[in-house]
């Protein structure tokens, strides 16, 4: 590959060449990458030169490519007839691209004037003008309601509904077939509509090849931005951020709800006409399409996060969550959240089309289970009891008002709801946990002979959920202005109940219901086993995929369960080294603890005391010559406890207070925060402290432990999930039944749940080292680390580096010459058990 100039904003490592040069020829071959690159080696800037360096090559090679086909046009005059009768039918095409180039064309003027007259320091200024000249709206206060008694929620009545087959005859009936077929039928009406449709907002079409970067949380997504901005690409991009309404939206009202589904019903509503409540004043009518395309074009003057555009929006009066929307086709560069990616029919209502474009998903280690948990939908007997009291409620105001086909659709969801009652309460002896198929779970319930696609399209056109939610919210506001209560959000289980039956839908194989009774907590639960089959519209679709990570080892599952079917030959993956020098990076197995008992942390050895006071020596011992902050990792909450209350009963707590004071994970949420500053002001202000975590914690991803805060890391054994578990037992089974097909590994079950363990273990240990000044020491503290099975898993800027200590003792001469490199290294020394 010949050398390209990827305008990296610094001089590049090594590595960082190798990663824009891989990405690159990966973008240019169509192919998956599955893309390594520790943290503190720049893989943020690496994917954003590497890909908008791509991109823009291919915008000059189409250009290029337009001005030597009209020069042929012109120059080939003796062309002989039938060749001539062929372009004549490429004609409309041709003129078609001819219409959207002058449309980005007369866009790029209209941005690089807005460019120019709008620098940092004034663009708040020309937006409010903007603002003062667009036509005011009315006042989005409720308006008051003419009419009496139960013409005041009117609003929450649902339109008349008629089924397929008063719609059509029963030979165009398509609610019986497969969800493939129906799904392929879709595309092809979608397609069609979209030739005919005259949307004044969304006629123009700019054509021109997108990257799509996602990622897990909103800070990353606003960290990605501000790399962006770093470039010299930022001065001639056009980039969108995506977010949900629960960021994005400036309606002074709605943004105080705090459920988001209320707040995406509550934006709904304003929208419908003939409402009660005045129009939201920020959503302009799509008629009103020069407003649309001023929020657009300053939106895409200058490359900005979901903050900048609320900000914009607020100072332009216009909805920054539909005016990004709008935004989207001309963008070259679309910055989103993981759901709005992974998840059809978001996609499908935020207008988003990965055809032929790039797909890149950083972040990517944990993207299997992202897709398997936005697609599991979980009830409680309550949330079902709930939901049913609500609906009945909701029958009695309204039932002698509801048109067409309403009645008996609700009274089909509310016998499925009955049956999920029935299948929650049952006999004693019969409390029994249960994994099921669908369609044994669907006879179960008796509900066999409903025609679930009808009762889904209905649920979804009839918007029962968002209206009985809306209605449900009103009474409680009601109920509470007469009792004087303090005002309580509505739970919308409706919305959990409706996403549930739409996942009786799905094909047998790809999931299971799992029914569990638990203490007095029932549960049902559909859990997806096949994420391949949500993930592969994507991978039909996309030009290329990009998954990205510090740590993507295994890689095995990604090949396995996301991307099967796909020839191999069409995946790369790629695991750069670190950008520090080896001398910065100690990593080891130690088999042995201070008296010579092995580490080997297994399911029988877990009420092992003895084991127990073994790894507080050497903890007491590693502490002794680690400096400033030590990160531990456990395999799960409940072994940490236990050995806690176990060294608190023994001296070991306090021997190893002495040498840094000890904090614990908390298990609350909103004591993380608390924790990890009094661990960082501890280290700061007295030099030593010890952090005791669990692996897939809270801890565990997305805190950074550089420096001080973790020189060294360790980790205690290894967190295998509880392979008892039913839902667990179900997946390595399928993944054993996929291996089969897919996969040369002697036991593929086995592999995945290895994998999962690994997983976790890769994620804990990547804390340390977060930049090319930093050193640490990792520590795995378990003998089944030298085994190849685990360490090939290892991430190879981790694995290649490992040194097997038979012995403590060597094992603390080791990290003790480790330190003496850098300041202040502490002496060494090692404690005995006590007899």
């Amino acid at each position: 590959m010949e050398h390209i100039d990827f305008q990296f904003p610094y001089t590049p490592y090594a590595i960082q060449n190798e990663f824009m040069a891989a990405l690159y020829e990966t973008l240019s071959a169509g192919k998956i990458g599955i893309f390594e690159s520790p943290t503190g080696t720049g893989k943020s800037l690496s994917l954003i030169c590497g890909s908008l360096r791509w991109l823009k090559d291919q915008e000059s090679q189409g250009a290029q490519q337009s001005v030597a086909k009209k020069v042929n046009e012109d120059d080939d005059n003796d062309e002989p007839d039938w060749l001539r009768q062929f372009q004549v039918t490429n004609r409309v095409e041709q003129q078609q691209q001819e219409l959207i180039k002058e449309r980005r064309q007369a866009l790029r003027e209209r941005i690089r004037h807005i460019r120019q007259g709008s620098t940092r320091a004034n663009q708040s200024s020309s937006a409010q003008e903007l603002a003062r000249k667009r036509p005011r709206k009315a006042s989005s206060a409720p308006k008051k309601s003419q009419g009496h008694g139960d013409d005041d929620d009117d609003e929450f009545l649902l339109d008349e509904y008629e089924s397929d087959q008063e719609q059509s005859s029963t030979k165009d009936d398509k609610s019986n077939l497969s969800k493939e077929v129906r799904e392929l039928l879709a595309k092809m009406e979608e397609s069609k509509n979209q030739t005919t449709q005259e949307d004044p907002v969304e006629e123009e079409d700019f054509g021109p090849i997108k990257i799509y970067y996602a990622s897990r949380t909103h800070s990353q997504l606003s960290q990605f931005v501000r790399e962006v901005h770093k470039t010299s690409y930022a001065d001639d991009l056009w980039s969108i951020s995506l977010g949900s309404r629960k960021n994005m939206c400036i309606h002074k009202d709605i943004r105080k709800l705090k459920s988001v589904q209320r707040i995406n019903d509550a934006c709904l509503d304003l929208q419908k006409k003939n409402t009660d409540k005045a129009r939201c004043p920020h959503l302009l009518p799509k008629t009103d399409k020069f407003h649309w395309d001023e929020f657009r074009d300053h939106a895409l003057a200058h490359v900005r996060d979901i903050e900048d555009l609320v900000k914009m929006g607020e100072q332009m009066g216009t909805c920054p969550y539909y005016g990004s929307r709008h935004s989207l086709r001309p963008a070259e560069l679309v910055v989103l959240p993981y759901q709005h990616l992974l998840h059809a029919s978001t996609r499908e209502s935020l207008g988003i089309s990965l055809k032929d474009s790039i797909v890149i998903i950083d972040e990517a280690h944990n993207v299997i289970e992202t897709v398997t948990a936005i697609h599991t939908v979980a009830l409680t007997l309550n949330q079902i009891r709930t939901a049913l009291s609500q609906l009945t409620m909701y029958m009695q105001r309204y039932r002698a008002r509801l048109l067409g086909k309403n009645v008996a659709y609700i009274k089909q969801v509310m016998a499925i709801v009955k049956a999920l009652i029935r299948i929650l309460q049952p006999k004693p002896d019969q409390k029994k946990d249960r994994v099921l198929g669908v369609n044994e779970f669907v006879h179960l319930l008796s509900i066999d002979h409903m025609n679930m696609f009808k009762i889904e399209k209905y649920l979804k056109e009839s918007r029962l959920a968002q209206k009985l939610n809306g209605f449900i919210d009103k009474q409680q506001q009601q109920q509470q202005q007469r009792e004087k209560d303090t005002p309580t959000s509505v739970v919308p289980t409706l919305t959990q109940i409706e996403a549930f039956i739409l996942t009786l839908t799905n094909p047998d194989k790809d999931g299971r219901i799992v029914l569990t009774f638990g203490d007095d907590t029932p549960q049902v639960k559909y859990m997806l086993l096949n994420p391949a089959d949500v993930f592969e519209p994507i991978v039909r679709d996309a030009k290329s995929i990009i998954l990205a990570g510090g740590t993507m080892e295994p890689v095995s599952d990604f090949t396995n369960f996301l991307f099967n079917g796909v020839p191999a030959e069409r995946i790369r993956h790629l695991s750069c080294g670190h950008i520090i020098p080896s001398n910065q990076m100690a990593v080891m197995t130690i088999d042995l603890g201070p008296t010579g008992k092995p580490f080997l942390f297994n399911f029988e050895s877990r009420k092992d005391e003895r084991l127990m006071d073994e790894l507080g020596l050497a903890l007491v011992n590693l502490s002794n010559v680690i400096p400033d902050g030590v990160v531990c990792f456990f395999p799960s909450f409940t072994y940490l406890q236990q050995v806690y209350r176990r060294w608190a009963d023994r001296d070991i707590l306090e021997r190893l207070s002495k040498k840094k004071k000890v904090f614990k994970e908390p298990r609350e949420s909103n004591q993380v925060e608390v924790v990890l500053r009094e661990y960082a002001m501890q280290i700061d202000q007295i030099g030593g402290a010890l952090l005791l975590c669990v692996v897939n914690g809270k801890m565990s991803e997305g805190i950074n432990f550089s420096d001080r805060l973790g020189r060294g890391v360790i980790m205690v054994g290894l967190p295998f999930a509880n392979a008892g578990s039913a839902e667990l037992q179900e997946k390595i089974k399928y993944a054993r039944q996929k291996g089969e097909i897919f996969s040369s590994s002697a036991d593929a079950g086995k592999e995945y749940y290895e994998n999962m363990c690994m997983r976790g273990v890769n994620q804990s240990i990547g804390r340390a080292i977060r930049h090319k000044n930093d050193y640490a020491t990792i520590i795995l503290l378990d003998q089944r680390y030298t085994t190849p099975r685990i360490s090939n898993k290892l991430p190879k800027w981790i694995g290649d580096r490992v040194e097997r200590y038979d012995k403590f003792g060597k094992a603390m001469g080791g990290i003790t010459r480790f330190f003496r490199q850098f300041p202040h290294p502490p002496p060494p020394s090692i404690t005995q058990a006590k007899t």
